[in-house]
């Protein structure tokens, strides 16, 4: 159902049992979502440096941030039978998520998380945004957050 291809950029070593349980967050976003079909994301980790100078470049913002996702598909969610439809070639390709390793250590203690669990959550939160979800307006952000709760499993 998900095809995933890591990019370990950072200096930080992933265990597989982590990359295990991120490709499992993700197969639940997939499979909450409706989306039937074989998926491929690239994943990278990177450091805060390289974080930075990608959010600079493609947001206009010069800080560190957690995640940056970049969907091949604009409102893939509201199109997703057209898309898939005129796409023949399986695994359809969703996008790239770019995950700043250091980062998500800091908000993982931050918020009294286990490393695990926040990148977890960023890889859910990640593919809702290669699907077509955004935060930017209230009504938006309340419908991510009530996805992410169902698929994380929080009340």
């Amino acid at each position: 159902m998900l095809v995933v291809a890591y990019d370990n950029r950072s200096e930080i070593e992933i265990a597989d049992s982590i990359l295990e349980e991120l490709e499992d967050a993700m197969v639940r976003t997939l499979l909450h979502q409706e989306i039937e079909v074989e998926c491929e994301v690239s994943f990278s980790f990177v450091s805060t440096t390289e974080i930075k100078e990608l959010n600079r470049e493609y947001r206009d913002k010069d800080a560190v941030t957690d995640v940056l996702s970049f969907p091949m598909y604009e409102a893939f969610i509201l199109n997703r039978e057209t898309i898939i439809k005129n796409n023949p070639f399986l695994p359809l390709l969703l996008g790239d998520v770019v995950i700043c390793i250091e980062q998500a250590e800091t908000q993982a203690q931050e918020y009294g998380n286990t490393l695990n669990r926040e990148l977890s959550y960023l890889s859910v939160h990640s593919i809702l945004h290669l699907l077509g979800y955004d935060h930017m307006e209230d009504d938006e952000k309340s419908q991510m957050r009530r996805i992410e709760k169902e698929i994380m499993g929080d009340d």
